[in-house]
């Protein structure tokens, strides 16, 4: 495994798990046995150790976890080895219990009762971290006529999740992944309308640059708001992994610096390839555009038409 070559300037000797520094990357994670539900996005997969060791390794900061079922990576387990590689859990992703048919606004009760039931699971996970909790496809295919379901249901969750010490972030998605709350103005209106400490902001770049004629504009009409991102080229394909149509990251760095933007950015492997090459010149190219942070253009528009 090639051996940690970058380091971030923000990057600083830190005994507690679960601080995140500003802009600090992390790659999704998730444990072997995720290989069986089709997960749509290339993951590290081992033990918690396991993980974490080689995140480190090919230069990221830390984690993104995507847990199993309760009970398939217990806390003390994650916490010994973020403790013993220094490295950071950035978030735990919801993304799986989609693969397993769950999600929060299905028209069907019990599904929608046993997925509130894993978020419970994962905002507990996640609290005891105090990192937060990522709410993306596992909207679900909404019914017309959700509105009312889902803000009783996102309240609740934000009120579960300030207990347990955690966060809900919303996240706008092309309707392929979830046909509810699709644009950043929306995602927006929703975490005003729920307004609580519990119920928050995340962007995914994939998203944005199939929804939002602006991928910068985008990012500046959430100053403020925002907590977490996913940094995808167009098909989900990690920065500098050589898409086809690459998304202007320079300008989106510059952005996030206009920004002062002080939360942690997760990506994922490449689909094929050398991922593990492909992973350190990801992490490589993203921490060179930090330490340049150059300022954006404001007139410059990025997207897909």
């Amino acid at each position: 495994m090639p051996p940690c070559i970058w380091t971030f300037l923000s990057s600083l000797e830190n005994d507690q798990v679960g601080v995140t520094h500003p802009m600090q990357l992390s790659l999704l994670a998730s444990t072997p046995d995720i290989s069986a539900t089709g997960y749509m996005v290339n993951l590290l997969l081992g033990t918690p150790r396991e993980v974490i060791e080689e995140a480190r390794a090919l230069g990221f900061d830390g984690i993104e976890f995507l847990p199993g079922p309760p009970g398939t990576v217990g806390v003390a387990e994650m916490d010994w080895a973020l403790k013993a590689s220094g490295a950071t859990l950035t978030a735990v992703n919801s993304g799986r219990i989609v693969a397993q048919g769950l999600t929060l606004l299905h028209p069907e009760s019990r599904i929608r009762d046993r997925a509130i039931l894993r978020f419970r699971d994962l905002l507990d996970f996640a609290g005891s971290f105090g990192v937060p909790v990522t709410l993306a496809g596992a909207k679900g295919m909404a019914p017309e006529g959700t509105e009312a379901l889902a803000e009783e249901t996102f309240r609740s969750l934000a009120e579960f999740a300030t207990a347990a010490g955690s966060l809900l972030l919303l996240t706008p998605t092309h309707e392929r992944d979830s046909n509810f709350i699709c644009t950043v103005a929306e995602a927006v209106q929703w975490v005003q309308r729920i307004n609580h400490p519990g119920f928050g902001l995340m962007l995914d770049t994939y998203h944005l640059a199939l929804k939002e004629p602006s991928i910068p504009e985008a990012l500046r009409a959430v100053a403020g708001r925002l907590r977490h991102l996913h940094l995808y080229d167009p098909g989900r394909m990690p920065p500098a992994s050589g898409a086809k149509t690459p998304l202007d990251w320079p300008v989106i760095l510059g952005v996030l610096h206009e920004m002062d933007y002080e939360g942690a950015a997760s990506i994922c492997l490449a689909p094929a390839g050398d991922r593990a090459a492909l992973a350190v010149r990801a992490a490589a190219y993203l921490k060179g555009l930090l330490d340049e942070a150059p300022e954006a253009d404001p007139g410059l528009r990025l997207g897909f038409p």
